[in-house]
């Protein structure tokens, strides 16, 4: 995990970099030299006042929201703007899927510049959808607090706008980017099921690189396996290692449910409780002192107890420890984040093989919506930050993948009625 990979200076030479700044500066003169660039060309007035509202949107930014991004240390001591990993790789993901779908325009016969203005639409769409997705999910947490208690608007917006921490639902992307990315071709002329083959490889090869940037921030991870010698496990302050910890681990023991009895699962190495005797295989019959009967009575138990903690085992042992530190890392875990890069990645390259195979327009775009909600179906069984919805143990993102299975049965259908393709290219 590398949440964090460098710091962009508040100040240079005391001048500030964020809000009416230097950065606001090279940035209006970038956008000023760029227009003069376009305007020189035949059309290019028009084209370059396409890009105004893009200009004074990153300006905006740069003055409004930027500012509030700027971290100090303990101490007080600007640190400035942090370029987290998650947002580096969520550019390269951009940059990658759209050359990819460039590309693959080009060999189509489609201007690659129609798809460098769909990208645009349907990124900017597609984060606005993730990221409100993501809110109608957890945005309690996000709410910041005045020190009397109430709500600190400012803070909240700033908190609910910074997607480079995180925070970013994938279907809620697809779910406002497709309808976006219709929409944008029927309004240029563009043939529409073609256009889906053509940047369905992009859209999944972006896929792929966005997971490693959930793997550096934390997020989107599996469930405990501490005996795998693949399993990974996080520092203090990690999304896993919160999860955990609310679970018990600051005792420096993890409990799972396994042949219906409570069982230790896994203890932190060289820690109190290792000391005082427990182990792994150990079956639960009380902690503190109380019978417990299930695994989240268990956990609850554990996760309110402490420092002094007691089980008692269903052989009669009574085991008593202190964890004076709390772990240093998670319980190990499945690197979900991986997985789901792995099985993005070879989709993308399933797709991008069969696009010249395909016999009509529209067979791409259905294959990648038949394919990636099956597999994140199944590997939505290892993560464990989403609970069941609707009364049942499949998570939200598991039901969404049975309705774009459905949706992608009518795709086929209508692809299927639909003329051969003419144009197949390579």
């Amino acid at each position: 995990m590398r949440s964090i990979l460098f710091y962009i200076p508040a100040e240079i030479a005391g001048a500030p970099v964020f809000g009416v700044g230097l950065l606001l500066a090279a940035w209006l003169l970038v956008a000023v030299l760029g227009g003069l660039w376009l305007a020189r060309r035949p059309g290019g007035a028009r084209e370059a006042a396409g890009f105004v509202p893009l200009v004074l949107i990153i300006a905006a930014v740069i003055v409004f929201l930027l500012p509030g991004m700027v971290e100090r240390d303990a101490s007080g001591r600007l640190l400035g703007v942090p370029i987290r990993g998650f947002g580096v790789m969520l550019m390269l993901a951009t940059v990658a899927g759209v050359g990819l779908a460039a590309r693959r325009a080009w060999q189509a016969g489609i201007d690659p510049d129609a798809i460098y203005s769909l990208a645009f639409v349907m990124f900017v769409a597609g984060i606005v959808g993730a990221r409100i997705f993501y809110l109608i999910e957890y945005g309690h947490e996000f709410i910041c607090r005045t020190p009397q208690g109430g709500i600190d608007l400012a803070a909240t917006v700033r908190a609910m706008l910074n997607v480079t921490q995180g925070g970013l639902v994938v279907y809620g992307s697809v779910l406002a980017a497709v309808p976006a990315g219709i929409w944008f071709c029927r309004r240029r002329g563009l043939p529409v099921l073609q256009v889906g083959d053509v940047i369905a490889p992009g859209m999944v090869l972006g896929l792929a690189v966005g997971r490693i940037g959930c793997f550096l921030n934390g997020c989107c991870f599996g469930g405990v396996c501490p005996t795998a010698s693949y399993a990974v496990s996080f520092p203090p302050g990690s999304p896993p290692y919160v999860y955990q910890q609310q679970a018990g681990w600051q005792s420096g023991v993890w409990l799972e449910e396994a042949e219906g009895r409570v069982k230790v699962a896994y203890v932190a190495p060289a820690s109190a409780a290792a000391e005082a005797g427990v182990a792994a295989g150990q079956t639960v019959a009380a902690v503190n002192g109380s019978p417990v009967g299930s695994l989240s009575e268990a956990r609850a138990r554990v996760a309110e107890g402490g420092p002094a903690y007691e089980l008692r085992t269903a052989e009669g042992q009574t085991l008593r420890w202190v964890a004076v530190a709390a772990p240093a890392r998670s319980v190990p875990i499945h690197p979900a984040q991986l997985y789901a890069a792995i099985d993005a990645g070879l989709l993308a390259l399933v797709l991008w093989l069969y696009f010249p195979l395909r016999r009509r327009d529209g067979e791409v775009f259905a294959l990648m919506l038949t394919l990636h909600p099956i597999s994140r179906f199944f590997l939505e069984m290892i993560r464990s930050d989403e609970p069941g919805q609707f009364g049942t143990e499949l998570t939200i993102s598991q039901w969404l993948s049975l309705g774009l299975i459905s949706a992608a049965a009518v795709l086929w259908w209508y692809v299927e009625h639909t003329p051969r393709s003419t144009g197949r290219g390579s």
